[in-house]
C-alpha cells in the first residue's frame, strides 16, 4: 500500500467519525461549528499521517509490525486527541476518547483493505 492510499483511506474513516460522533453528541449546533469540525478532523489527519508514515518506515529495521503499530497509533492518538481537546474545546477524556475511535477505525479498516486486496 502506498502513503496516498493509506492517507486517503484514514481521512475516508476517520473524518465521518469524528463528525458523526460529535453530531450524535450534540457537541454541534450549526453549519459553521460542522465546517470547523471538519477542517480540524483533516487536518489533525493530514499532520499526523505522514509523519507516522515515515516513522514507520524508518523503524521498520529494528521493530516487529506490532510494536511498531502500536507505538506510532499511540502517539497518533495523544496528538490528535490533544487537537481536538483544545481546539475543539471537548475536554481532555472525549478528545482522547474520540481519537482512539477514529484511529482504530481507521487502522483496523486499513488492514483489512490491506488484506483484501493482498497489497
Amino acid at each position: 500500500m502506498n502513503q496516498l492510499f493509506a492517507l486517503l483511506i484514514s481521512l475516508t474513516i476517520e473524518v465521518p467519525i469524528v463528525l458523526i460522533a460529535l453530531l450524535t453528541a450534540k457537541q454541534v449546533f450549526s453549519y459553521v461549528e460542522i465546517c470547523h469540525i471538519l477542517i480540524i478532523a483533516y487536518g489533525a489527519t493530514l499532520f499526523t499521517h505522514p509523519l507516522a508514515w515515515e516513522i514507520n518506515e524508518a523503524l521498520i529495521p529494528y521493530m516487529e509490525f506490532p510494536v511498531r503499530a502500536i507505538l506510532i497509533e499511540t502517539a497518533v492518538i495523544l496528538a490528535e486527541g490533544t487537537l481536538y481537546w483544545i481546539i475543539l474545546n471537548l475536554g481532555w477524556r472525549r478528545g482522547l476518547f474520540l481519537s482512539l475511535i477514529a484511529n482504530v477505525s481507521s487502522f483496523s479498516g486499513g488492514l483489512l483493505i490491506y488484506q483484501l486486496f493482498d497489497m
